[in-house]
C-alpha cells in the first residue's frame, strides 16, 4: 500500500513540474520598451506604452510570434536572412480580392500591386484597370540585395516611419512592408533620389525595398491597405 502511495505521489510530482515548465514565459534578455513600442504599433494599439505591458507582450506572445526584443536583435535577423543563413519566413497567402472586374495576367484577383524587377516598374492594378504605374528603384542584386521575388501581401500600412539597419537610417513618409517579418523589405518613398527606373537599381539599388518617387508612394499609400497583394516579379 504504501509503495502505490509513493508511486502516485511521484507520478503526481512529475506532472507539476512538467505543466510548470510548459507555463514558462520566453526569456527577454536586453528587451527594449522603447524599441518594441516603434516597431510594433499593432502592439502599442493593444496594451499602450507602459514598459511593463510591452514587456509581457513580448515574453507572452511576442517571441513566438517572431517578434525582435531589441534593435540589434532586429538587424541580426534582417542581415542573416540577406546573407543566406536563414530562411525567410514565408508568406502568407493572399487573400483574393473580390474580382469587380476580369482577374489581369492570369492571377486569381484584379486589384494588387505588380513589382516588374526586369522593368523597374509598379504598376497598381485596381479592379482590373491599371490605375497608378511608376518606375522604381529596386534591391541591388550585385550587392546581395536583390528584392525577393513571390506573391505577399501588405504587412504594414504606415504615414511615417524611420528605416534604420546596418548602414541607413532615414525616414519615409509613406511605409508599406509586403515580406512577413523579421525580413522588412517594402514600398516607401525615397526623398534622396532623383531619378528612377532603367538600371540605376544594379549601380545604386535599394537594401531590398522598392523605391518609388515620394507623389506615387503617396498616391498608392492612400489606394491599398494591409491584405492588399504584392506581386513581384
Amino acid at each position: 500500500m504504501m509503495c502505490k502511495m509513493r508511486r502516485f505521489l511521484s507520478v503526481a510530482l512529475l506532472a507539476v513540474l512538467v505543466l510548470t515548465t510548459l507555463r514558462l514565459p520566453a526569456k527577454a534578455d536586453g528587451f527594449d520598451a522603447n524599441f518594441y513600442a516603434k516597431k510594433y504599433p499593432d502592439v502599442v494599439a493593444v496594451v499602450g506604452n507602459d514598459p511593463a505591458a510591452l514587456y509581457n507582450h513580448y515574453v507572452t506572445y511576442g517571441a513566438k510570434e517572431g517578434r525582435s526584443q531589441n534593435q540589434a536583435e532586429d538587424t541580426a535577423k534582417y542581415q542573416a536572412i540577406l546573407d543566406g543563413q536563414a530562411p525567410a519566413p514565408a508568406a502568407a497567402p493572399a487573400a483574393p480580392a473580390a474580382p469587380a472586374n476580369q482577374p489581369v495576367n492570369g492571377l486569381p484577383y484584379s486589384t494588387y500591386v505588380d513589382i516588374d524587377l526586369a522593368a523597374q516598374t509598379m504598376t497598381y492594378y485596381e479592379n482590373g484597370q491599371v490605375a497608378l504605374q511608376s518606375p522604381i528603384v529596386s534591391g541591388n542584386p550585385n550587392r546581395g540585395n536583390g528584392t525577393p521575388t513571390g506573391t505577399y501581401t501588405i504587412q504594414s500600412h504606415i504615414a511615417g516611419k524611420r528605416l534604420i539597419g546596418p548602414t541607413w537610417n532615414v525616414w519615409v513618409d509613406r511605409w508599406m512592408q509586403f515580406t512577413p517579418n523579421p525580413c522588412h523589405i517594402g514600398l516607401h518613398d525615397a526623398s534622396w533620389r532623383s531619378s528612377f527606373g532603367g538600371e540605376i537599381y544594379k549601380s545604386n539599388g535599394s537594401h531590398g525595398c522598392v523605391n518609388l518617387p515620394h507623389d506615387v508612394a503617396v498616391a498608392l499609400f492612400d489606394r491599398v491597405n494591409v491584405g492588399t497583394p504584392v506581386v513581384v516579379h
